[in-house]
Parts: structure tokens; C-alpha cells; sequence
């Protein structure tokens, strides 16, 4: 017999019942005397001396031997069964008691019809059942069926391509103090960028037990994806992407992206520096010290203080430019400011204010200085085609610029090099001094020191480097000089006044208001400037 679990079988002798036991094998399982009392009861076998048996289980032997359970002779035992059933329902197990002389073996369908009793009648496995038959090893579990678990699901889940939880933190800089200016605070994102990938739910797959009751997967929790505008979905709507340049964020759980970047409160050392491919619209103001560079507009609900502010398109300032002599604002587009102070200021267009009070400002287009005052007084306003004004300089002979007719970067640019060509000509003439001087001890046959031969050479550098600096700017000089001569079509339109004090250039023709001038236009004329009436 072949067998591995040690096992126990009923044996009828003429001097009773008795339970024969057979010992484990090759590190199989030894007998269980809890498993033979539950056996023997299922036998209706009660009078037997329990210490004894358990006594003569813990003594065997490698060969089996006869225990005595009953002085009577019983019924032979038919092949003994014994069923359980996992506390899920997804297993049972089927144990087998050898038959004692004369006793019924099972067949198939005699341990099909015990399953059907215990009401296991889903996922039964005859393959192990017939494993059983065939061998016929007792006291070792048969896995006889098997439930079908539920697969179960997850829930759905969004997996976002951006800095969900982005804030604002400042830079920690080498020497271990912080830039509050550079805080990286935008989530950039370029047209037809993937900004969220849904991973839809998986639902799962219904189970059965072994007694055929349905067994339902957890519930999961599906999800969509939201959004606003300049977005769009993907076909099967589990991706979204941009539609624009611009920034991202998600509010709750709805993704914006907007080719706008707002600042709710003020730009200063909460939000750093702004540095945007798109428009930026600040509803508070932008202190002193801190920078926005932004390649459409700029929109600004309250004042420019010391500030710099870059821009591709128009700048708009609700409140003004109050500068402190450090404001400066570049755009390429018009400039729009309730009133400039104390700073500089450069646009591409046009410039219209209120008021322009000790600044320097350019425009290639029109600058129109209207509203309740209406004033340029101190600094300088250039404009390539028009200033209109109501009130120019003050009545304490404020000095005050006024220029038309030429493009203000060609006119700064003259300024420039009006400065640096006396400049450039001094190092050449101080280099040249020590040039001659050495080169004369030299051709006197004198000899110099090594450091005297260094200067001589470096000075011989900077005067070649001077001069051909000095000629190219000045060459540039006389033709920028030719193109504010050519345009000669400015006009300065005064409503009001004014003040001497003013200067009015026109191309390249200068006049110093000396008197009170009223209600006028100021135009060139040939080689002069004529006032004519408004």
C-alpha cells in the first residue's frame, strides 16, 4: 500500500473491534487521536479507553498495530468521508477513512451525491476525486472543490503632468541666503501638452462559492476628467491637453489653463519676479525692487512703484507709475498709465497719460497727455510723430524736453554716442601721449624697463582699439544725424501752456520757450520751429 499520512483503520477479530494504526511515512503526518475520536463517533463507537489509544498512537511503532476499541463486533465500516468547507465558501476538502473487511468503497458518484448533500455543488473537481480513487491515500486532504473568487477592481485615478501643489519658495542662493525674487511660482505649458491622463475604473468580475451563491467585487469609485477653456479631450476622453501656451493649475479638481497669469494681490516678495510667455494681469501693485517680463500685455490694477516691467504687447497701469527714480517699463505695444513720475519709459506705440512728471519717455507713436491735468513738466518726452499736451513745464521754470520728428531709439542712440566719442577721443589722445613718449627714448637708443614696454604696448592697443571704435561710431553718429534731419513732420499740440523753461525739438531743430506760450501747435518750419495757432 502506498501512503504517506499516518492512518487508522477498523479490524473485526473474534475477540472484538479493533482499530488497527498505520504509521507515517517519509515525514508524512502523524496520527491524530482527536481525528480518531471523531471518526469512532461517527461509527457509533464510544466504550473505549481514550489514554490508552492515545497512549499506544504516541509508542508506534514503524510497524502498524491493533488497538482494541470495542469487546463487541460491529458492522463492517463502509469508506469513510469527511467534508469541510472553508469559512468563504471557496474550498472544500475532503478527507478518506479506509473501509474496515467487507465495507463499501466510494465511487465518483457516490462522493459527487455527499458533496451535493453538503450543498457544495459549483467548481468541484472530479480530477482530484479521481486522483483519490486511484490511490486511495487515507487521512490526506483532497481539495474536492473550488469557489471562484471575485476579481476585484480599483478605483479610478487621475495622474496629472503637472506640479498639482506648485508654491511659491524662494531660491536658496551658494552663499546660504535667499532670492525672494526668483520663487518659480508658474506652471508653464506649451500648446498640445498632455495635462491629465484619466485611468478609468476597473469594475472588476463577479465570483461564485461552492454552494453557487454569486460573490460581487468591492464597489469602486469612477472618475471624469474637468476642465475649463483652451483645452481640449482625446477620443476615448481619458487625456486632455492644452490648447495654448500658457500656464496650468487645478483648482478643487478642475484643471484651467489660461494664456493670462494673475496675480491677486500684489507682486512682491510673496510671488517673486513673473517671468510669462503670455498675458499678466496684477490686481494689486508691483513694489519696488521686483521685475515682470511678459510677452503679451501687461495689465496692472494698481501702481508701479520702483519697478520694472517688460513687455511683447501693450502695458496698461489703472493707478500710474510712481517710480522713485528706479520705475522703468519697455513695451512694444502702447502705454496706457494714469500718470508717470520719476521713472522711464519706452513703447513701441503710443503713449497716453495724465500726467508725465521727471521722466524720461520714448514712444514711436503719438504721446497724449490729456485729463484733468493734462501736464509734462521736468525730464524729457520723446515721440516720433506727435506730443499732445495741455500744460507743458511749470511756472518755477521747471526744465522740460520736448521732442518729435525722429524715432526716439535713434535719437537715445545719438545721445549715446554724442557722450562717448569725447570719451573715446580722450583715450585715444592720453594713450597716444604715452605712445610718443616711449617710442622716443626708443629710437634714442634707450632701453625700458619690461613694465615700461607692457604700458607701451597696451597703449598702442587701446589707441587702435579707440580709433576704430571712434570711427565707427562717428560714422554712425552722421548717418542716424541724416535721419532726424529727414523726418520733419513732428507736431507738438499745446491746449494750455507753455512755461519757459521748455525745450522743443523738432528733428534737428531746437527752440528755449522763453515766454508764456498759449494755445499752439509747434512745427517746423525750414531751419526754424513756428508756432501757429491751435
Amino acid at each position: 500500500m502506498v501512503y504517506k499520512n499516518g492512518f487508522f483503520q477498523i479490524v473485526h477479530q473474534e475477540e472484538g473491534t479493533f482499530l488497527k494504526l498505520f504509521p507515517a511515512r517519509e515525514g508524512g503526518r502523524e496520527i491524530d487521536v482527536r481525528e480518531v475520536a471523531d471518526y469512532l463517533e461517527s461509527e457509533n463507537i464510544f466504550e473505549y479507553d481514550i489514554n490508552a489509544l492515545n497512549k499506544s498512537i504516541e509508542k508506534l511503532g514503524s510497524e502498524p498495530e491493533l488497538v482494541r476499541v470495542n469487546r463487541e463486533n460491529i458492522l463492517p465500516a463502509d469508506e469513510g468521508m469527511l467534508i469541510e468547507v472553508s469559512g468563504d465558501n471557496l474550498q472544500v476538502t475532503a478527507r478518506f477513512y479506509p473501509p474496515s473487511k467487507g465495507g463499501h468503497l466510494l465511487n465518483v458518484e457516490e462522493i459527487l451525491q455527499k458533496l451535493n448533500q453538503k450543498r457544495v455543488v459549483s467548481g468541484i473537481d472530479e480530477h482530484s476525486i479521481r486522483i483519490f480513487l486511484h490511490k486511495r491515500e487515507y487521512c490526506k486532504d483532497y481539495i474536492v472543490a473550488k469557489g471562484k473568487p471575485p476579481r476585484h477592481g480599483h478605483d479610478a485615478w487621475i495622474e496629472y503632468h503637472f506640479d498639482t501643489e506648485r508654491k511659491a519658495k524662494p531660491t536658496l542662493l551658494e552663499d546660504g541666503s535667499v532670492d525672494f525674487h526668483k520663487l518659480d511660482a508658474i506652471n508653464h505649458v506649451e500648446k498640445g501638452a498632455c495635462l491629465a491622463t484619466l485611468h478609468v475604473a476597473d469594475m472588476g468580475d463577479k465570483g461564485e462559492d461552492v454552494m453557487g451563491n454569486p460573490m460581487l467585487p468591492h464597489k469602486v469609485k469612477p472618475l471624469f476628467l474637468k476642465y475649463g477653456k483652451n483645452i481640449h479631450e482625446s477620443e476615448d476622453r481619458t487625456e486632455i491637453y492644452s490648447d495654448i501656451d500658457g500656464h496650468v493649475r487645478l483648482e478643487g479638481d478642475k484643471i484651467f489653463v489660461s494664456d493670462t497669469y494673475e496675480v491677486l494681490g500684489d507682486v512682491d516678495a510673496s510671488t517673486g519676479d513673473i517671468e510669462y510667455e503670455g498675458n499678466v494681469d496684477v490686481k494689486g501693485n508691483v513694489r519696488t525692487g521686483f521685475t515682470i517680463h511678459a510677452a503679451g500685455d501687461i495689465n496692472v490694477k494698481g501702481v508701479v512703484e520702483g519697478a520694472s516691467l517688460y513687455a511683447g504687447g501693450q502695458v496698461v497701469i489703472q493707478r500710474g507709475i510712481q517710480g522713485m527714480n528706479k520705475g522703468y517699463v519697455e513695451c512694444n505695444g502702447n502705454l496706457y498709465a494714469k500718470f508717470i513720475e520719476n521713472s522711464v519709459v519706452k513703447s513701441g506705440g503710443g503713449i497716453v497719460a495724465e500726467a508725465i512728471m521727471h521722466s524720461e519717455a520714448f514712444a514711436r507713436g503719438d504721446v497724449i497727455v490729456d485729463g484733468k491735468k493734462g501736464l509734462i513738466t521736468g525730464g524729457r518726452v520723446c515721440s516720433r510723430s506727435v506730443i499732445a499736451l495741455k500744460t507743458g513745464g511749470s511756472d518755477m521754470g521747471t526744465t522740460t524736453k520736448l521732442e518729435v520728428g525722429a524715432d526716439p531709439d535713434v535719437v537715445e542712440k545719438c545721445y549715446f554716442l554724442a557722450k562717448r566719442l569725447p570719451e573715446l577721443q580722450r583715450d585715444i589722445d592720453g594713450n597716444q601721449k604715452i605712445v610718443d613718449m616711449y617710442s622716443k627714448k626708443l629710437a634714442k637708443g634707450d632701453k625700458l624697463p619690461p613694465d615700461k614696454l607692457a604700458a607701451l604696448k597696451q597703449a598702442k592697443q587701446v589707441v587702435e582699439s579707440a580709433t576704430k571704435e571712434f570711427k565707427e561710431n562717428q560714422q554712425q553718429m552722421e548717418q542716424m544725424q541724416e535721419e532726424i534731419m529727414a523726418n520733419s513732420n513732428g507736431v507738438i499740440k499745446v491746449q494750455s501752456v507753455l512755461y519757459p523753461g521748455v525745450e522743443v525739438t523738432i528733428a534737428d531743430v531746437q527752440m528755449h520757450v522763453r515766454n508764456e506760450t498759449k494755445y499752439c501747435r509747434l512745427v517746423r518750419d525750414g531751419a526754424d520751429i513756428r508756432v501757429q495757432a491751435y
